[in-house]
């Protein structure tokens, strides 16, 4: 995935690059520059959850059909986690680097922000791999527990990497 930070900036109007220029907005519209990299990102990763989401349910609906009915609420365990993550990706905060913002949200914050979110997304193109190769194993008839483990760890990686949002925003306060 190409860093859409650079993308947001090329694509910065005339308003945007006037505020580049007054001292006062410089380091507002940078700041909001990143932070709106970062929104779209999560958008994307959230797009890609709900993708896995649905390969997931593909899976379940293979078993189904080749009759095998155990271990189908495993499954539904799974795919609550990757919901509940996917839900979290969406919602948590992008750091407001505004004027006169409550928390001081520094550009250096914000960007590193955007890099948790690169290695989130590091995270769920593995898990959508091992999705991949469980979805398969499913349409042969076979359901794999070791395969659904590292499905779980897979997410369980990308909540942990997600919790430490808070932290590196506000420190923990």
């Amino acid at each position: 995935m190409s860093d859409i930070r650079d993308q947001v900036v090329d694509d910065r109007g005339v308003i945007k690059k006037l505020q580049l220029m007054f001292p006062g907005y410089h380091g507002y519209r940078v700041s909001e520059d990143l932070r709106d990299a970062d929104i779209y990102l999560k958008d994307e990763l959230y797009k890609k959850m709900l993708d896995i989401i649905n390969d997931l349910k593909a899976a379940e609906s293979s078993l189904v059909s080749n009759g095998i009915f155990t271990n189908l609420d495993k499954i539904g365990q799974t795919r609550s986690k990757i919901q509940t993550a996917a839900a979290d990706l969406k919602h948590h905060q992008a750091g407001y680097s505004g004027i006169s913002a409550g928390i001081k949200v520094t550009p250096a914050k914000i960007s590193s922000l955007y890099d948790l979110d690169m290695k989130i997304y590091e995270q769920i193109q593995t898990l959508s791999t091992v999705i991949q190769g469980f979805k398969q194993e499913c349409a042969q008839g076979n359901f794999n527990q070791a395969r659904l483990q590292d499905v779980n760890s897979a997410v369980g990686s990308i909540s942990q990497l997600n919790q430490s949002r808070e932290t590196l925003l506000y420190g923990g306060v």
